[in-house]
């Protein structure tokens, strides 16, 4: 089992890992608003969804392959659970650790609604590109 995880985590849990990173850096830099968060929220839902693909086909040598649309809905729900974690994550350091990462309701749909919008982004742009390329063959 800690085989898979290895094989999981070093080809596929970079991309959330960057944007975390990244999130950091450029927050230390910029400040979360009005321009870092929007586009890491986008970002994050990129890489979950990359990274839900991913596992999915690599763990598939596992538990057996899902089917292509099974993978990207598979994704898609996994990386829309995770925007909805992160954000019930957030609450809770507000509500138990002082912090102030939630300020509205409105934000935080926002944020959900750009951790979905990433999600899909990733995956539609993913499809037209296996598509082009089987068309291409």
């Amino acid at each position: 089992m800690a085989g898979t995880v290895r094989r999981v985590l070093l080809p596929a849990g970079w991309a959330p890992l960057a944007v975390i990173v990244a999130h950091e850096v450029a927050a230390r830099c910029f400040g979360h608003e009005p321009i870092v968060d929007p586009v890491m929220h986008f970002s994050g839902g990129v890489a979950a969804a990359f990274f839900f693909r991913r596992a999915s086909a690599i763990g598939g040598r596992l538990f057996g392959s899902p089917s292509p649309l099974a993978a990207d809905l598979l994704a898609f729900g996994l990386a829309c659970a995770a925007a909805l974690f992160w954000e019930f994550g957030e609450q809770l350091c507000d509500v138990y650790l002082g912090t102030h990462a939630h300020t509205s309701v409105t934000g935080t749909l926002r944020d959900l609604e750009l951790g979905v919008a990433g999600a899909m982004f990733y995956l539609a742009i993913r499809r037209v590109v296996r598509l082009g390329a089987r068309a291409r063959v």
